[in-house]
């Protein structure tokens, strides 16, 4: 266990060092949101493309895999937003926000590292294949149950529009459609290109964790700590318990597969389900409170996992 948990320290020390740098100004005003920015445009696209163009699509994008991962996801959605609905007698809308939240996992700047440091290559190519299309089909999701539940009020259109912009307009999701046409046309790729892209691919995660800590640094753990709670539960414990189940025993799943979902299925709440709840503005607080107490607690509880999983 003390091993696991040695293994992973690093990464959440580097969220660490941001937010003490942010809290502490250490970092002066202003170069949080540069270096997110760098980390988001730049440097994290860069790696999803060399991820992307090097990738092995056969092991990648299997199936079962995805519906392990996504069925597990989807469940936790319509648990987060049957518990607002029911439990906290919540509006229809923010009870999307909060199934949003416990749906949306911090699959890309804490899941790549951490399973990189755990496991390898065989486990990080799984970890590639659900992260390819994480963005892209939970706020598709997202965005479907907010206008079912959303009162028309004549801005739907707006509504709509401003989502789509923030799906197509993901620097992410724009370096996996880069790096998935690159590789699929077999396009030759110059030394000098690909060298100057591992260079910005090997700043990635540390920037990005770096980033991480300094925007948790400005949230604020509000009072709703009992359904921060239930939804850091659906997080942390439920959906990667879906996901072991359902490969383990409805799919029949590798070893390998089975770790790699599990393991990325048991990531913190990422900055992108507050983003979402500002979008609407439903459940902001209490999703601001989930992207940093999940985050907390997750040091622990992925070591569980790590632990269970072996």
């Amino acid at each position: 266990m003390f091993e696991t948990f040695f293994a992973i320290l690093p990464v959440f020390l580097l969220v660490l060092v941001g937010f003490a740098s942010a809290k502490t100004g250490w970092l002066p005003d202003g170069a949080g949101h540069v270096l997110n920015q760098y980390a988001v445009r730049i440097a994290v696209p860069a790696l999803l493309f060399a991820a992307m163009v090097r990738l092995d699509f056969s092991q990648a994008f299997a199936p079962p895999v995805l519906l392990a991962f996504y069925a597990g996801a989807l469940a936790c959605f319509v648990l987060g937003f049957a518990i607002s609905r029911l439990v906290f007698s919540g509006s229809p809308e923010r009870a999307v926000a909060v199934g949003f939240a416990a749906t949306f996992s911090n699959t890309v700047l804490l899941g790549l590292p951490i399973t990189d440091r755990v496991y390898g290559d065989a486990e990080l190519t799984v970890a590639y294949g659900i992260v390819s299309i994480h963005a892209l089909t939970v706020y598709t999701v997202g965005m479907t149950a907010m206008e079912f539940a959303h009162p028309d009020n004549g801005d739907k259109r707006h509504r709509i529009a401003a989502g789509l912009r923030r799906i197509v307009g993901n620097p992410l999701l724009a370096g996996v459609a880069a790096g998935i046409v690159a590789n699929l046309a077999g396009l030759p790729l110059p030394q000098p290109i690909m060298m100057a892209i591992d260079m910005l691919a090997a700043s990635a995660i540390p920037a990005a964790l770096i980033g991480i800590g300094v925007s948790l640094s400005t949230l604020r753990i509000r009072s709703e700590l009992s359904e921060t709670l239930i939804v850091c539960g659906l997080l942390l414990i439920v959906h990667p318990a879906l996901a072991w189940t359902m490969g383990r025993f409805g799919l029949g799943l590798g070893e390998t597969q089975i770790r790699g979902a599990t393991l990325l299925a048991a990531m913190p709440a990422g900055v992108n389900a507050y983003l979402f709840a500002l979008l609407y503005d439903r459940g902001v607080r209490l999703s601001a409170s989930v992207v940093m107490v999940s985050t907390m607690l997750s040091i622990f509880t992925i070591t569980g996992w790590i632990a269970f999983l072996g």
